[in-house]
Parts: structure tokens; sequence; C-alpha cells
């Protein structure tokens, strides 16, 4: 009898193990991109930018030991843990209570410049994110085909980019062009790659992409200076489960007349069908009427859920009829630049149905309890 309940427990033991490896790459492949290559280079790379430990095997180490890098890495850390990471886990906690457990896995984030950091807090189980800017993608970086001083050199490069976004929560354009160049570390593609370094998540790969005459992605740049092709750059990452995403970054200026040219990208948009939708900082480029009408109407049109504050779509546009609307966070002006967009009707909303003060900062009005959010739901 002793020897039979032994074998029953081998027996479950191993179920038990079987059930445990089989929920384990269920993780891995149910995932659209698990099949997706992973470049060793590209996960060494972004491990050195994001200053992540490196195996002593790499060909990155000996750099990790220079005196330099240890002040870098000592750098971004602190002002990682200082000014981001504090805002991101009050996002964490605030999300998990007030946005839907399921949703939409295609994340549309207009106007993004390079900022994963915040799609990823607030929707952090989708497969796709889908972001555009006007700032080139630049190169995927490569520091084990520089030399050293370019290569510290890089790393400066990146910080100096870094030092809005870990202070007030928002790229300006202005200021990004300036500062943001093509090559080494301080692109579109590597502050992509530090961000979701810094969120804990592992960069698998990396590629340039364009969007063809035909609304479809290539690899193949154009070939005729005819071709109206718009370039981006597709990243691969994972999380500690193995499950792979994809960040897809585009570089292309949506204003209506520029659309008129690029008619290639609104139909590659609209074949992701369904999005939820993150919108911050955003210029209030939406609210014109007569400037970034087409990108407005993809957006509500296409969207299932919509979370911004007020620099994204106007208010008016929002149909009573087609959106559920709730409130969170504090509206009282934009910030002077921006002192014409102000909504009267969005001020009564927010003084009569916010939920009260936000836990983070978002958006121009940076800052704990000075920030807005308002999450548009679609009803029919």
């Amino acid at each position: 009898m002793a020897q039979c309940k032994d074998i029953l427990l081998i027996l479950l033991f191993c179920i038990l193990i079987s059930c445990s490896n089989s929920n384990s790459s269920e993780a891995k492949t149910n995932s659209p991109f698990a099949t997706a290559t992973i470049n060793a280079d590209i996960v060494e790379s972004a491990k050195f930018l994001a200053g992540n430990p490196l195996s002593p095997s790499s060909r990155l180490f000996q750099l990790t030991l220079d005196k330099r890098y240890v002040s870098y890495v000592d750098e971004i850390k602190k002002s990682w843990e200082r000014l981001q990471k504090k805002n991101i886990d009050a996002i964490v906690k605030w999300r998990n209570e007030n946005l839907p457990k399921k949703y939409n896995k295609t994340i549309f984030y207009p106007f993004s410049g390079p900022d994963i950091l915040n799609a990823v807090a607030f929707f952090p189980d989708a497969d796709d994110y889908i972001m555009f800017g006007l700032e080139p993608c630049g190169d995927i970086p490569a520091p084990y085909s520089l030399t050293k001083e370019q290569v510290f050199s890089g790393l400066w490069g990146l910080r100096a980019s870094l030092n809005e976004i870990l202070n007030m929560n928002f790229f300006k354009t202005i200021n990004m062009q300036k500062e943001v160049s093509t090559n080494e570390f301080n692109s579109m593609i590597s502050i992509i790659m530090w961000f979701l370094g810094q969120m804990d998540y592992e960069v698998i790969n990396a590629k340039k992409i364009w969007i063809d005459d035909y609304s479809m992605v290539t690899t193949i740049p154009a070939v005729a200076k005819q071709n109206h092709y718009i370039p981006g750059a597709d990243i691969y990452f994972k999380d500690s489960s193995g499950y792979i995403r994809r960040v897809r970054y585009f570089q292309i200026n949506v204003i209506d007349n520029s659309l008129l040219q690029y008619t290639n990208f609104i139909p590659h948009l609209e074949s992701y069908k369904r999005f939820i939708t993150i919108i911050k900082s955003a210029s209030y480029l939406m609210h014109n009427d007569n400037k970034f009408t087409r990108i407005r109407d993809l957006t509500l049109v296409h969207s299932d859920l919509i979370l911004q504050d007020d620099s994204g779509i106007a208010l008016k546009f929002f149909s009573p009829y087609q959106w559920r609307l709730t409130f969170f966070g504090i509206y009282t002006k934009p910030v002077p630049l921006f002192a014409h967009r102000y909504q009267q009707e969005l001020k009564e909303k927010f003084d009569t149905l916010s939920k009260g003060p936000l836990p983070f900062s978002y958006g121009y009005n940076n800052g704990v309890g000075k920030s807005n959010l308002m999450i548009a739901e679609r009803v029919q």
C-alpha cells in the first residue's frame, strides 16, 4: 500500500510539472510574435544602454568596467529611481483600480515620439504598440562596432536626450529635434530600447521598416524618388515569462496636407482594425478644425477606448451618443504656450465629475495632483 501511495505521489508530481511547463510554453507561443528571431547583438546592446547587467562573456563586458560607464549607469539609475519609477509605480496602482482588465491588444499612440514608457505602463498586456512622431528613427545601436570614445560620447548623448522625459514625463518636440541624432545612441530606437530596459523588459530584436506605396510594411527601402515610403522601426521585446511584444514607430507629419502626399499612412493604420488609444502631450493638434482632421477621424472611428489628457482630442468631438466619458484629476488651463486651447466646457466637466486628483504626473501640467485624464469608452 505504501508503495502504491509513493507511485501515485510521483505521478501527481509529474503531472503538475507537465502542466507548469505547458503553461509556460503557452505563455510564450500565444504571442503573435512568438517566432520573432532573437538577435544576440541587439539583446546585449539594449542591456548595455539601459545599464543592465551583462554576462562576462559579452563583447561589451569590458566597457562596463570603465569608470565612465559606471558613472553613466549610476546617474541614469538614480534619475530613474528619483523621477520616473515613482511616477510609473503610481500609474500602475491607478491603472489596476480604474482601467479595464481586458482590452484590445493593439495600442495606438499618436504624436508619441519615443514614449513607449507610458504606453506600457497603462496597457502592459498588449501585443502591438503603434507609435509615430516627427523625429527620425535613427540607427539601431551597435556599440560593438564603435570606438571606445564613440561609445561614451553616445552614452552621454543618450543621457542628454532623456533629460526632459525623466524630469517632466513628456518630450518637447523642438528640443527633441535638436538633441536627438540619427546615429550612435541618442536616436528614437535607442531611447525606446532604454525605456524598455528600465521597465525590466528584454529587447530581443530591432529592424528598420518602411510603409510602401501600397500601405504594406517592407524591410526594403524605396528604390525610386517618386515613392512615398514612410520610414519606421520594429522593436521586439519580451517579459519575464518569455511573452514577446512589438513596438512599431514611424516618422511622419500627419497634418492633412502631408497626408495628401503620404496617402499610404491612413490605410496602413486602418489595417490594424481596432485600437486602444493613448494620447499625451500632443500639442493640441487634433483640436484644429481643419489641419489634423484625418488623424483625428481615424482615431475616433477605430478606437474602442481613448485615454488622454486635454491636449488630445477636444471634448466637442466626442458625441455623447457614442462615448461614455470619465474624468480624473484637475483641469485648470493649458500651459501658456497653448493658452488658446482652453475648453470652458471641459473645465465644467472636471469641476463637477472628476473622480479626484491623479496620484501621478501626466502631460504638460506635470506634477502629482496637477494633471488630468479623460477616459472615453465607446458605447456604440
